[in-house]
């Protein structure tokens, strides 16, 4: 007994000084690295201040609502050491390592479990040294805390006995809620070995019975946030494996380059001696029908390998599991071939780290698979003038709000870095992507030279720089501000609006100018326009561009986006629409008869009315409604969406809101034919809920008039 303590002392010794190590490494990297947060990475920090925030608040209903596919867990408990020091960067960053040593100590205790102690030390080692996990641990992403819980699960799961140990039963439920409430994906990695090792156990009563209350536990932890989400995760988890990775270039799922994709980077991500190890390790547990092992690494690694999204944080939480097999690999290993094995992996672990946070050494390939040794990622110091940058509009804005253009999608110089910064720092901008077909609403631009992102996401940088540079009206109203210097050899520049210089025509001319303008303009979004009116209501500054209001109004017409193929019109009656307080480009409207609008601080639809008949055949064409169908009573709509699974039919009634065009109240919404509890509902109707969506795309605030509904017409109207 004490010969076993001691050699379980030397082993958690060992494992935990190679986290210290770790830690120390990751500590000088981050004290000296000044890179910005990219994409992903720059959201999760932002939502660890928003969180925090809320903590200081006691607004626990915001905090479960800031993200409709992220978890909580990880954020929140970076807010909350955030709370306490003084630097979001280092409280994020302080969780990550704190998962990591997590995740090394359950790597550990499952080698040991499974293989023996000397093989755990092993497992838990290669773990730590696998070069994404260094990689991943200066980085503040879900994936190595994911990693960690999934780790966790596994040997929580093994010390239930097949669900026969009532105790270890109930923490396996606290685990896998917690698990969920990481990420999402964590049920994928960690079901199906779950399933096994129940499956394998003898008494199915008591069995059975623990299980269920294991799943109880979890989901009583997970469900407050999974509840509102449950009917819309599984589209966006569906949208984000197939749809988004065409977007982004991914190649078909299916074609050997996609499917060859994980097993040509398992040696940059997990480390070659690891993967050699590995190998053997998966004969072993094949000889020796270590099911639960074989199946949480082959099961979740084929399923990966079949999404067409592919990324390495997506199989990170598989090296846990691939480290213990690497663990029974080495137990095979004898004599002097165990002790060169061993000094084999102190110096690769030694390489890797090295390699992966400094660079050093720099730039090994693999022969034969065309991929690099590990992830290179030292430390850099250039600055990416965010701050300058930042303090540039606070200080033109006069510290008042505004709506800034972050127009390049560059990783380290996109929307989702400055809107971090600007929400750590307390500024009252508001930050978007860039713009469309004209800057409405923006009051900052912020460009860049050079790479502006990958190519799915380039061209329309490229459009709005070639704008600026071909467009001289556009440019006048958005004179350079600033000009900054960055790293990677570009140059970023700031734009403001400035409507300071009057357009040389006398007020009535330019407002036939306006006019005509708009005409031409409505011809892309309607047609079949019948009794049009156009008015103006205006003074002399409506020669720099500034109107008072704008008033149209029809008998009849069809709207929608004329310019886009094949796109579904809407027939609509007594249409009265106005904007007040709107800017337009006035050197665009006199020089080149087009009308480029800037801005408007409010549009009211006053009046219109949409037959029913009309509505179905505009829904029809919708890609989102082409399963539904709707149909109108007194006082709401009714709806039917069919979908894989049971349909969902609910009463809408549409009802003024402060904060939107309109908010949903539903009523009689049943799932599969089943009632659904008034407590209940949100959860189902949010999903097909537009008006958050709406009023997060609408440039102004838009305000309905009184919404009557009855069989057979939608009006809206201006009575009280």
């Amino acid at each position: 007994m004490t010969d076993d303590r001691s050699s379980s002392a030397r082993e958690w010794s060992i494992v935990a000084a190679t986290f210290a190590a770790l830690v120390l490494i990751a500590a000088v990297w981050l004290a000296i690295d000044r890179t910005p947060p990219e994409w992903d990475h720059a959201n999760h920090l932002e939502r660890v201040v928003r969180c925090a925030e809320d903590l200081a608040r006691r607004d626990w209903r915001t905090l479960m609502e800031r993200s409709s596919f992220y978890p909580p867990v990880v954020p929140c408990a970076a807010a909350v050491v955030y709370r306490l020091a003084p630097s979001d960067a280092a409280a994020a960053q302080t969780i990550i390592l704190a998962f990591l040593g997590v995740g090394m100590a359950a790597v550990y205790a499952l080698g040991r479990r499974l293989a023996g102690g000397t093989e755990g030390v092993v497992a838990a080692v290669v773990f730590g040294c696998a070069p994404f996990v260094v990689f991943s641990a200066l980085r503040f992403q879900l994936d190595l805390p994911l990693a960690a819980m999934v780790a966790l699960a596994l040997v929580v799961s093994l010390r239930t006995e097949g669900f026969i140990r009532l105790g270890w039963s109930l923490l396996v439920g606290v685990v896998f809620g917690l698990g969920m409430l990481t990420k999402p994906s964590f049920a994928a990695y960690v079901l199906p070995p779950v399933l096994v090792a129940a499956a394998s156990s003898s008494g199915r009563r008591i069995r059975a019975v623990n299980a269920a209350l294991a799943l109880l536990v979890g989901m009583v932890i997970s469900l407050p946030w999974y509840g509102p989400r449950l009917f819309g995760l599984v589209p966006q988890v569906a949208s984000r494996s197939f749809r988004q990775a065409a977007e982004s270039g991914h190649p078909d799922p299916l074609t050997a380059t996609a499917l060859l994709y994980y097993p040509t980077w398992l040696a940059p991500q997990f480390g070659v001696p690891a993967v050699a190890l590995l190998l053997v390790g998966l004969g072993v547990a094949i000889l020796r029908r270590e099911g639960v092992a074989l199946t949480a690494f082959l099961v979740p690694f084929v399923l990966f390998g079949l999404l067409q999204n592919k990324n390495l944080r997506y199989t990170l939480p598989l090296l846990p599991i691939a480290a213990v097999m690497a663990g029974m690999g080495f137990a095979v290993l004898r004599g002097r071939v165990r002790l060169l094995g061993t000094v084999v992996l102190v110096l690769a672990c030694a390489l890797q780290v090295s390699a992966t946070a400094l660079a050093v050494p720099h730039g090994l390939t693999l022969p034969g698979l065309g991929v690099p040794l590990v992830l290179e990622s030292p430390p850099r110091t250039g600055d990416w003038r965010h701050r300058e940058i930042l303090t540039l509009i606070s200080r033109d804005s006069g510290g008042a709000p505004a709506t800034v253009s972050v127009v390049p999608n560059d990783n380290f110089f996109s929307v989702s870095n400055f809107r971090y910064y600007g929400v750590r720092d307390g500024l009252p901008l508001r930050f978007s992507r860039a713009w469309d077909t004209e800057p409405i609403g923006i009051e900052y631009m912020i460009l860049k030279t050079g790479d502006v992102g990958p190519a799915w996401t380039a061209e329309r940088p490229r459009r709005i720089a070639e704008r600026l540079r071909t467009d001289p009206s556009l440019a006048r109203v958005f004179p350079v501000l600033g000009e900054f210097p960055l790293p990677d050899g570009s140059t970023a520049s700031v734009r403001a609006r400035r409507l300071t210089e009057p357009v040389p025509v006398a007020s009535k001319t330019f407002a036939r100018e306006l006019e005509a303008a708009i005409r031409r303009e409505l011809a892309d979004v309607t047609t079949d326009v019948e009794g049009l009116e156009i008015g103006l209501v205006y003074d002399e500054t409506v020669l720099r561009g500034r109107v008072g209001r704008v008033e149209i109004r029809a008998a009849s017409a069809r709207v929608g986006e004329l310019r886009r193929r094949d796109a579904p019109l809407l027939r609509v009656q007594d249409v009265r629409i106005a904007f007040d307080d709107v800017l337009v480009n006035p050197f665009s409207v006199h020089t080149a008869g087009r009308l480029a609008p800037l801005d408007a601080r409010h549009a009211t639809l006053g009046r219109v009315t949409i037959q029913e008949a009309d509505l179905q055949a505009f829904l029809r064409e919708q890609k989102g409604f082409k399963t539904a169908s709707v149909s109108l009573e007194p006082g709401a709509i009714g709806f039917t969406v069919k979908q894989p699974g049971p349909d969902v039919a609910a009463r809408v009634r549409l009802l003024p809101a402060g904060d939107r065009p309109f908010t949903l109240v539903a009523e009689r919404v049943t799932v599969g034919g089943i009632s659904v509890p008034s407590l209940l509902v949100d959860w189902v109707v949010r999903t097909w809920d537009p008006s958050p969506r709406l009023a997060s795309r609408l440039p102004m605030p838009v305000t309905l008039g009184r919404v009557d509904i009855a069989s057979g017409a939608i009006r809206v109207s201006d009575r009280p």
